[in-house]
């Protein structure tokens, strides 16, 4: 029962991680563009109503891409603090 539930978070993970991934397509595709939910949905091939079942509204969608890019930031940020010690080489990374 508990490897059930391992992999239906893990799938719903993946697929939050899917409608970020194309929302961020769809921004650097249509920069300064108005992105709506029904173009998401198909760029994904799911319904809308797929998309509001991982993120309540659009504006969390938008809210999970930030988080999403801040913690990928710090991450990399995190790795190059712990592989250089040099401040003017961590800087030019």
């Amino acid at each position: 029962m508990s490897e059930q539930l391992s992999s239906r978070a893990e799938k719903k993970q993946s697929r939050k991680e899917a409608i970020l991934a194309a929302l961020a397509q769809q921004l650097e595709q249509n920069p300064g563009k108005r992105i709506t939910t029904a173009q998401l949905a198909a760029s994904l091939e799911v319904s809308e109503a797929a998309l509001y079942r991982h993120f309540p509204s659009k504006a969390r969608m938008f809210e999970g891409l930030i988080e999403f890019a801040e913690n990928t930031i710090f991450s990399l940020i995190h790795q190059i603090l712990e592989r250089e010690t040099d401040a003017e080489t961590r800087c030019k990374k």
